[in-house]
């Protein structure tokens, strides 16, 4: 059978299969009634025999990113930068080629 788990203050914790004999109650703990999907932190409430809607993803926090994730996300701002000033030197040396060219064309040079 198909239960869910929840701790002393009634928190989902995950779901498990479990067999139970006929006339057996289930453990203290868990139950048969599915917390909402989507949920974040459903409680159950035993008196009630429900969960709650569980926690506003609105109200939660972002995750910290890791020191690694950080480090990759500044060598990816790192490779931009260094893209954009290729790109502006590539610029620079057609405009300095084409200047030249013109100079040439009129005789200045």
């Amino acid at each position: 059978m198909k239960v869910y788990k929840y701790d002393e203050n009634g928190v989902f914790e995950r779901d498990d299969l479990i067999f139970i004999e006929d006339g057996e109650e289930l453990p203290e703990g868990y139950t048969t009634i599915a917390p909402p999907i989507p949920s974040i932190n459903p409680v159950f409430d035993v008196e009630k025999q429900e969960w709650s809607d569980g926690d506003d993803p609105s109200t939660l926090k972002p995750a910290e990113p890791s020191e690694i994730e950080q480090l990759k996300q500044e060598n990816a701002d790192l490779l931009l930068q260094i893209a954009e000033v290729e790109s502006n030197a590539e610029s620079t040396q057609q405009d300095q080629a084409d200047m030249l060219m013109t100079l040439v064309e009129e005789g200045v040079l």
